[in-house]
């Protein structure tokens, strides 16, 4: 699809995968004794430990080679007593378990082991321990163990999440890994499902088809919305037809928008980038644009006669995307919309399909109040090579002061004017 070229007005979207928290994060945030309800819902948020790894970031060797702990020669004797005393805080065993962790000593991992092992102790402790080893360099030990504790059905949720988000984090998994992993994917607990779902998909290689797995957690009623807008953004990066049937049903999902506001508080701001990491509808309708199957568009048209904020946004932007015709009437509404990303996105849709009935509509958004509307309009007005628009265009021209829509604007009137 064709840009505006002006960086800073292009309705573009940048995709955005979860920020890693992790388990140490977690814990700090929600240390002392917590109900069994309680963290389970909480234990939601250590998704992210494998979206950031899925959809990009953590995924290149550059970075993989930073998150592994440096290997160096410690005291294990001195170190191992302070993760195993209950009497230190939650912080100091677990710098004490890093450190041992980044040890090229067999013995070091054991205390390390056994805390993870002793159920008197927190999931959640135990649970940042996984993380811990998961990162160590003695990848074969590890590996084994925490195949022991995803088995183990006995085990805290927590820990069991913890352990096959790990096993996902590893260089070369073990035919014991995927085996246990693939089992996992059935558990009856939905958050070491997810896990060890998305483990597969991490892990990836001969073998393992990582669309049914997407599907799955994409299906799965027991996970949040906020787990499944991450499968939906990379089953669109596959561009899979079988995940369309999958994504169109999830455009119907709840949108955790806020209603748009011109001046937002940083506060504000952020709350909003963080909700649209958790937008189904928002990330179905952007991998559904990515599918390029016409046969998406009607259902795309229909969704975003209901929907709000950044979930239409991204469902005009697949419509443009698309370059869907049957979409003009929609589009020529749009314009009128409150929030100026979905303005945006309906003049470029309107410019892609080059939509002659909407000229009034494009006419009119010469004087929008956001400037990437106006440099879509005049775009789009040059585009159809509407000589009447030469008037409004100049009209406008007479006001504008953005340097960037000022050139569109006077680029459309040298080529719409006669010779």
């Amino acid at each position: 699809m064709t840009g505006c070229g002006v960086e800073g007005l292009a309705p573009t979207f940048m995709p955005m995968g979860a920020v890693p928290l992790t388990h140490e994060v977690w814990l700090q945030s929600h240390s002392g004794q917590m109900k069994n309800d309680w963290v389970r819902s909480a234990a939601w948020a250590i998704v992210c430990l494998i979206f950031a790894g899925l959809t990009g970031c953590a995924s290149t060797p550059e970075l993989q080679s930073r998150q592994r702990p440096v290997q160096k020669a410690i005291n294990v004797e001195a170190l191992s007593p302070v993760v195993r005393d209950t009497t230190r805080s939650d912080r100091v065993r677990m710098k004490a378990a890093r450190a041992l962790a980044a040890s090229t000593d067999p013995k070091a991992l054991d205390p390390i082991f056994s805390v993870i092992q002793d159920r008197q102790t927190r999931p959640t402790l135990r649970a940042a321990m996984v993380h811990v080893v998961g990162r160590s360099s003695q990848q074969k030990a590890v590996a084994a163990f925490l195949v022991e504790r995803l088995a183990d059905e006995q085990e805290a949720a927590e820990v069991r999440f913890a352990a096959a988000a790990s096993l996902g984090s590893m260089k070369d998994a073990s035919q014991e890994s995927l085996a246990q992993l693939r089992r996992a994917g059935g558990d009856a607990d939905p958050t070491v499902r997810l896990a060890a779902r998305w483990a597969l998909v991490r892990i990836g290689g001969e073998g393992i088809d990582p669309v049914p797995l997407l599907i799955d957690i994409l299906q799965d009623p027991a996970h949040p919305d906020a787990a499944k807008a991450p499968a939906a953004e990379r089953l669109g990066e596959l561009k899979d037809g079988r995940a369309r049937q999958a994504l169109i049903q999830a455009l119907g999902a709840k949108s955790p928008d806020r209603p748009p506001s011109r001046t937002r508080s940083p506060q504000e701001f952020f709350a909003g980038r963080a909700a649209a990491k958790r937008n189904l509808p928002a990330a179905a309708a952007r991998a559904l644009g990515r599918l390029g199957d016409p046969a998406t568009i009607p259902p795309l048209i229909d969704a975003a006669e209901q929907a709000q904020g950044e979930a239409k946004v991204a469902m005009f932007e697949a419509l443009a995307m698309l370059k869907a015709s049957q979409a003009v009437r929609a589009a020529r509404q749009a314009l009128s919309d409150p929030d100026q990303r979905v303005r945006r996105w309906a003049a470029v849709l309107l410019r892609e399909v080059g939509a002659k009935e909407a000229l009034p509509e494009m006419q009119r958004a010469l004087v929008d109040t956001d400037a990437g509307v106006r440099l879509q309009a005049a775009m789009a007005l040059e585009q159809l090579n509407d000589r009447e628009s030469v008037e409004p265009i100049k009209d406008a021209l007479s006001k504008e002061t953005v340097p960037e829509v000022r050139q569109a604007m006077e680029q459309a009137v040298r080529t719409l004017s006669p010779p």
